[in-house]
């Protein structure tokens, strides 16, 4: 499918790219330090089954002023060897406090309080430096990345077509935008609604339907969201299109369209 001629508009160029890094730390099922079993450390960031959360606000504007995926690949790596080992290490240290036989019980109740905030705040740093840049789309692509996702989707995802390994911005935008959408159908197509995310990759471009089966409205009638504006900002942003078709009682197709630069451009 070819995508017919669009007026000419300045888009954001693909920067080079610095190498891919992990992000995680272990301890799933508890980790024992000395006598301590640690109740709260969870599983690594790093194993590609964990979920990618969707992080709607990270707009093209935000992107573009992180400066690129390498300026974003630092700040994901600073996350999870600053903030995150800073937090993995208070939780040890509150966990050990709290089983000291010699710690009085009201204090070890509030140890424990403290413990499940440390947690938290270790629980959304991870948010974010998932949300910077997934691990399994950086590792696997955007085909597996979302097939990962539509494994993990609260509604029926089938998933069809495997593109080439794209240059990291358009792989990025895309799979932040079909992760955008499922959600959507997830939220507002109704029980038992069944999605197909198709990807047909022609002549240096993608086109992405993602169609649903659900109880569809009237584009002209309701407003757009906020989940339609970040797709819009996502593709866009990279001279690509965004198109949606819906009608009460006859499902949603959301169509996008995107040039489809080569892996070995992030080299350039």
């Amino acid at each position: 499918m070819e995508h017919p001629q669009a007026s000419i508009k300045m888009c954001r160029s693909s920067p080079a790219v610095g190498d891919p890094t992990g992000v995680g730390s272990s301890g799933a099922g508890g980790v024992r330090v000395g006598a301590v079993k640690l109740r709260y450390l969870r599983p690594s960031l790093a194993a590609s089954s964990q979920p990618q959360p969707i992080r709607s606000a990270w707009t093209g504007q935000t992107r573009t002023a992180l400066g690129g995926p390498s300026e974003r690949r630092r700040l994901e790596r600073d996350l999870h060897d600053g903030v995150q080992s800073e937090l993995v290490a208070l939780i040890i240290e509150l966990a050990v406090a709290q089983d000291d036989p010699d710690t009085p019980p009201a204090v070890a109740e509030m140890l424990a309080g403290l413990e499940a905030r440390a947690q938290a705040a270790l629980d959304s740093v991870r948010d974010v430096a998932r949300g910077v840049y997934p691990t399994a789309l950086a590792d696997f692509g955007v085909g597996e990345a979302l097939r990962a996702q539509a494994s993990r989707a609260a509604i029926d995802v089938t998933l069809l077509g495997t593109p080439p390994r794209g240059s990291e911005d358009v792989e990025e935008a895309l799979y932040f935008a079909c992760s955008e959408a499922i959600q959507n159908v997830a939220k507002h197509a109704g029980a038992g609604a069944r999605l197909t995310v198709g990807l047909h990759h022609h002549r240096g471009s993608l086109t992405v339907q993602v169609a649903d089966d659900g109880r569809g409205f009237d584009p002209k009638r309701a407003p757009e969201g906020a989940g339609l504006r970040n797709i819009r900002d996502r593709i866009e942003d990279l001279c690509g299109t965004v198109t949606l078709k819906s009608n009460p009682g006859r499902g949603t197709i959301l169509t996008l369209w995107l040039p489809w630069p080569p892996a070995a451009d992030r080299q350039r």
